[in-house]
């Protein structure tokens, strides 16, 4: 679904260099990384947001990307700000969200609150729903469990394991080790390298290296 060869990105100075990740149907990729590390420039290159320096990035599917600041109207409803970015109309929203892949988040619980009166939680389980509506093959996520409470880590958590059950390929950038333990590869990001994680290393002392 994903093939990263030899890849460099630059950003002001180089970011990254020499690149290497083969993600397939079904996996889930972890990037672990300190602020300022690339996680977020790789996603944009695989999005196509950013261009590579060097290299190549080559994906097979549909790619939705939720980033870390949610694109959200503050004063719509939630099923308002879905249309807004959906060509759906809203019974058809509401027959998206109830499948068995979307229900996971929860959504349709408070579809009708406007934005402003929502938790976190509720906003960036928003903000994913709007990039499924499309239904991409592959996923990316920047921080996705970032300052939630509990419940909306664990539905975040559960969505991503759906879907990748479902043949989803999922890449998400993380501080959180909940989110980790749930990735078939972890990639760790540091000094312009990306390094294969080894099964069973701790996340902890890499950040900390």
């Amino acid at each position: 679904m994903v093939e990263i060869t030899n890849l460099t990105l630059n950003y002001k100075k180089s970011v990254l260099t020499d690149v290497n990740i083969t993600a397939d149907k079904g996996e889930c990729i972890g990037l672990l990384g300190l602020n300022g590390s690339g996680k977020s420039t790789l996603l944009n290159a695989i999005a196509g947001i950013k261009k590579p320096g060097t290299g190549n990035v080559k994906v097979d599917g549909k790619v939705g990307f939720v980033t870390q600041e949610n694109a959200l109207i503050e004063e719509l409803t939630g099923i308002d700000n879905l249309m807004m970015w959906s060509s759906l109309n809203r019974k058809d929203i509401l027959d998206a969200i109830s499948d068995s892949e979307a229900c996971v988040l929860k959504t349709k619980d408070f579809i009708d609150l406007k934005v402003r009166r929502m938790s976190g939680g509720m906003k960036k389980r928003l903000a994913i729903t709007s990039v499924i509506l499309e239904r991409p093959d592959i996923l990316l996520m920047d921080e996705p469990l970032a300052a939630l409470d509990i419940p909306a880590k664990k539905d975040i958590v559960s969505f991503i394991d759906t879907f990748k059950s479902g043949g989803g390929t999922v890449f998400v950038a993380s501080h959180s080790e909940d989110i980790f333990a749930h990735c078939d590869k972890i990639y760790y990001l540091h000094e312009g390298k990306c390094e294969l994680l080894p099964k069973g290393a701790s996340i902890e002392e890499a950040l900390n290296v």
